[in-house]
């Protein structure tokens, strides 16, 4: 007779093994898809990463369409089509249809997705809710016609299943179409897929967006940039960031004859210098085999290679958006809000964190049409991709809100927090690999490097805006200053030279001496004839001054207007023209008028001026030009502002104004150099 199994025994039988999918299916929350809300737009997420990320690496302008319509009353289909180069038939059921599988994941350099999860994690869930198969379609340029397959995933074995194929004669070139019906709720918010491509469109303005919502609503983010970003490089592992175990296993892997060859050519910043160190250090031969390196000589190494000097990571595997693009990125999704300030957007340099190169970009834009009371917008980015949940728990959000902003210029209550006003920060942190907390993707882990890096360009952004709001309130009080002058000098000169019997004087000179400023006079004029609106500009400055000034008209206007002079320079399509004003003495005065059809409906306030050449603090009338305007200004122009700059900078900063954080700058600059 068999004997009864043991307790151990009947616990041995219960242990088999789970697979990714299985595990995942039941912890699903770890991927981003606890709710109906977050899951909807984890799915577009994860669906519009791999259409932009396939359509930069085939090296084509990415468009891309986002289809969310009812299919129920708690059950939404996606639909997200591209025009990457296609996947091929025998990859298309393990991309969309197995956990852990993809093409980044050992690929060291920059990339929207690299875990492999993502994609098919959306089909898992839609699965999971619905039990409706995902529909992919997928077509390469060299076929004919597109593979069309109908997919589950097994979770017990996480592997693909086809439940239905076909060919199908597709308008595209090339693309992939993937379609899932999953339980979701659509809501226009702040965590929205509208949002979400909102941000994807301020960095990655190459990139055109459609999204056409349940409702029948379409929305579209037109690109704002017909150059592709450079693709990043891909990279060999630095020792800073290996660990024991990786080193084994590279070591293993090699096909490098010997040690010395696997140091030099298998890895990232080990130069010849360095390799004769490390040998030093550890007592190894660079002769021997590296699958000979185990056990106490494999720690020996790993701890050489921790202390010798090696050469920082290679930037080029990095792919940040650039000065240029973050102002185009965010002037085209703010649109009518029109901020009155862009700050210079900052990139830092290039750092290195466990052997992984990174790098911090900050934008900052402020005043205008952005609501003055509520707390300001974060633009949170890592990779180009927009986070949209978990602000609170993100390294980024923790920098914001340890930097004192009072010093800035912003509102703050007690000096901590995210503060208050008519302001977005964007940030983007840029890397071959991003600390996210969780594999969610949704914020950046608090790690000593980036919040250092953040919080220096963080600063630096906020040092702008500083000068920007220390400027605008010289300007306001010159302007309130020069209103007051404006009204009691002529009354004064009126009844002195009454007294006198003499003809009143020319007040221009008595001004120019007071006020030190440039005055830009716009009126309309409206006759039968015409509708004339002329403008004066009076240099009411010490020093002779070379102007260029702008216009700004609705579209629709500009068609109809005529100038005299005639611009200098016009972009019909934005409304703008601009002229290079004739070399201005002081007390000198220029004039110049724009004219419109009789019937015309445009106002005085329709029309936008902007002067460059002099510091805003001593222009009334107009604006600085718009830090969003990329216009190439001609050299008198640049040498003129360059030749104000020097003269503010000589005249030092103004009494009293103190730089609150030029001991934190100082104690970086060691670093930084």
């Amino acid at each position: 007779m068999t004997p009864p199994p043991t307790l151990a025994q009947q616990l041995a039988a219960k242990q088999r093994e789970i697979s990714v999918a299985e595990f995942f299916e039941r912890n699903r929350q770890i991927l981003g898809f606890d709710n109906p809300q977050r899951s909807l737009l984890t799915t577009v997420k994860e669906a519009v990463d791999n259409a932009v990320d396939s359509a930069e690496e085939a090296r084509v302008l990415p468009d891309v369409l986002v289809e969310i319509s009812k299919e129920g009353d708690d059950r939404l289909r996606v639909a997200v089509t591209d025009n990457g180069p296609g996947i091929l038939r025998k990859e298309i059921p393990n991309i969309f249809a197995r956990l852990l599988y993809g093409s980044r994941f050992h690929s060291n350099r920059q990339a929207r997705g690299q875990q492999g999860i993502g994609i098919s994690a959306a089909v898992l869930y839609a699965n999971l809710t619905t039990a409706r198969p995902a529909h992919i379609v997928s077509k390469v340029e060299e076929e004919e016609a597109a593979h069309v397959l109908d997919l589950v995933i097994d979770t017990q074995k996480n592997q693909p299943r086809v439940v239905a194929e076909d060919l199908l004669l597709w308008d595209r070139p090339h693309g992939t179409r993937v379609e899932v019906v999953l339980k979701a709720r659509y809501v226009r918010g702040r965590q929205s897929p509208y949002e979400y491509l909102r941000g994807t469109a301020i960095v990655n303005p190459h990139a055109r967006l459609v999204l056409v919502e349940p409702d029948g609503t379409r929305v579209t983010f037109e690109r704002a940039s017909q150059e592709l970003p450079p693709l990043a490089k891909e990279t060999l592992p630095h020792p800073y960031g290996l660990e024991l175990g990786e080193l084994g296993y590279l070591l293993k892997g090699t096909r490098r004859p010997t040690l010395g060859e696997f140091l030099s050519k298998d890895l990232a910043g080990v130069s010849s210098r360095a390799t004769r160190e490390v040998f030093e250090r550890s007592g190894i031969r660079p002769t021997r085999p590296p699958s000979s390196i185990q056990g106490e000589e494999q720690e020996r190494l790993l701890a050489a290679l921790h202390e010798v000097p090696l050469v920082a990571p290679a930037a080029d595997c990095l792919s940040p958006i650039g000065a240029t693009l973050i102002k185009r990125g965010l002037r085209n999704v703010l649109g009518d809000l029109r901020p009155e300030f862009y700050a210079p957007p900052v990139s830092r340099p290039p750092k290195v964190r466990g052997g992984f190169p990174f790098m911090v970009e900050v934008g900052l834009v402020y005043g205008g049409g952005l609501p003055p009371d509520p707390p300001i917008q974060i633009l949170r980015f890592a990779n180009r991709v927009p986070l949209l949940f978990q602000q609170g728990a993100c390294a980024i959000t923790t920098a914001i809100a340890h930097l004192d902003w009072r010093r800035y210029g912003l509102e703050q209550k007690g000096g901590a927090g995210v503060p208050s006003g008519p302001a977005v920060v964007l940030v983007h942190v840029a890397s071959t690999k991003i600390p996210f907390t969780s594999e969610a993707k949704e914020a950046i882990a608090e790690d000593a490097e980036i919040d250092k890096e953040v919080t220096l360009a963080l600063q630096a952004a906020a040092r702008h805006l500083r000068a920007h709001i220390s400027r605008m309130s010289r300007r306001e009080f010159a302007s309130d200053k020069f209103e007051i002058i404006q009204r009691i000098l002529p009354k004064l000169a009126e009844k002195t030279s009454h007294l006198v019997g003499k003809p009143a004087p020319d007040l221009t000179p008595v001004i120019t001496r007071i006020m030190d400023i440039v005055h830009v006079d716009s009126k309309l004029v409206r006759t039968d004839a015409a509708v004339r609106l002329p403008v004066e500009v009076t240099n009411y400055t010490p020093r002779a001054r070379v102007l260029e000034l702008f216009v700004e008209i609705p579209p629709d206007e500009f068609a109809a207007a005529t100038f005299d002079p005639a611009p200098e320079g016009t972009e019909p399509a934005l409304g703008r023209a601009w002229w290079t004003l004739p070399k201005l003495a002081p007390s000198g005065r220029t004039q110049l008028e724009v004219r419109f059809p009789a019937k015309s409906d445009v106002d005085a306030g329709d029309l936008d001026w902007y002067v460059v050449g002099i510091d805003e603090s001593h222009v009334l009338g107009a604006d600085p030009l718009p830090g969003d305007w990329d216009v190439r200004l001609p050299r008198t122009i640049v040498e003129a502002a360059e030749a104000a700059e020097a003269e503010s900078a000589a005249a030092g900063p103004d009494e009293g104004e103190v730089d609150y954080d030029a001991a934190e700058s100082s104690a970086s600059a060691s670093d930084e150099e």
